[in-house]
């Protein structure tokens, strides 16, 4: 605002100052021509102060490396065209909460609605918001400006690409995808009749064949033979840091391929994915592999890191538990996958 106050005041003192010391028709002319450029350029900012509308459009949804970018929409409803509006926005990665601030300077047409497309600058993984606080209006010589103050934002939520999942990364774990029953084995619905006994005291009164007795005179009991599968337990443990994107993309795609390698191998894999609720997913195909790695990647860091002593409770707990982490130090438990921050340097 200042800076446009006195760029108006030493405009006039000039075109003052020339038109009183030059005493002919062209300071004349030039006074008067000032004059209806200085008020246009002023009217150009300031009466389209309030008249900007500015939508973010991206989608709710999408894979990393897909087109990852956004829309921005901005209606005009001045009559007066917009030739310089620079709008600055913060690209935030919510996880790790690394910001990025980007400037684009468009022009608007009076009376329309225009539509731009841009690419985020990163490939991201996980939560990203898009948020976008004021636009500034400026004259075709940015000599004036004006700012206009607005709150409009959007989130997406960027998933590896099972296509592309590195599962080269895994490669020297593969004993953990070769361990038998990290859970116990649990049943499936449904038991198949094995063989049928003589009842003999200390057998359950449920497992009586009633059918069977009530044609003799002798009473049997049903001997079932469980059907069990596979089953693995998982969890991840990330410890707190900020604005390690390269990290944390590390990290979701070997947990990514890990889990999709379990599903594909048909095991059931029981997922603790909250270490603050302690809340549990069972995953069994690929669909619900998908559905959990969304659970992941919308959690915050209190609820996927680990304190030492619920590091020591699970251990307890489940002692066949898959960890994933990010912490060195645990590094020399038994399966325990520790993702590295050696490409933590490296272009994200």
């Amino acid at each position: 605002m200042l800076f446009t106050l006195l760029i108006s005041v030493v405009w006039l003192l000039f075109t003052l100052a020339f038109f009183i010391f030059t005493t002919t028709h062209f300071a004349l002319l030039f006074a008067v021509g000032s004059f209806i450029v200085w008020l246009w350029l002023v009217l150009s900012v300031y009466l389209v102060k309030g008249k900007l509308h500015c939508e973010i459009i991206a989608t709710n949804e999408l894979y990393k490396n897909d087109q990852m970018g956004y829309q921005l929409r901005v209606e005009n409803t001045s009559r007066l065209p917009v030739t310089q509006l620079h709008i600055q926005l913060v690209i935030e990665h919510v996880f790790t909460g690394r910001q990025e601030i980007h400037e684009h300077i468009l022009s608007i047409p009076a009376k329309s609605a225009e539509e731009f497309a841009f690419i985020l600058p990163q490939k991201y993984m996980g939560q990203v918001t898009i948020r976008m606080k004021q636009m500034t209006i400026k004259d075709s010589f940015a000599f004036f400006r004006s700012v206009q103050k607005i709150d409009t934002q959007s989130t997406m939520l960027i998933m590896p690409n099972p296509y592309f999942l590195k599962l080269q990364r895994i490669e020297q774990n593969q004993h953990v995808l070769q361990t038998p029953g990290a859970i116990p084995m649990k049943k499936i619905d449904g038991e198949e009749l094995a063989e049928v006994s003589v009842y003999k005291p200390g057998d359950s009164v449920k497992q009586i064949h009633w059918k069977l007795s009530s044609k003799v005179d002798e009473l049997f009991v049903k001997q079932h033979e469980t059907l069990i599968g596979d089953a693995v337990m998982m969890t991840v443990d990330f410890t707190s840091f900020t604005n390690r994107v390269a990290l944390y993309d590390e990290f979701i795609e070997t947990f990514s391929a890990l889990l999709y390698s379990y599903v594909a191998g048909h095991h059931e894999v029981q997922l603790l994915v909250d270490h603050t609720t302690s809340e549990q997913l069972t995953i069994k195909n690929e669909r619900e592999a998908a559905l959990a790695l969304k659970e992941v990647l919308t959690k915050s860091a209190s609820a996927l890191s680990m304190s030492d002593e619920q590091w020591k409770t699970l251990r307890r707990t489940y002692p066949n538990c898959i960890v994933l982490t990010t912490n060195n130090a645990r590094s020399t438990e038994y399966q325990t996958i520790v993702i590295s921050e050696n490409k933590e340097g490296s272009a994200v």
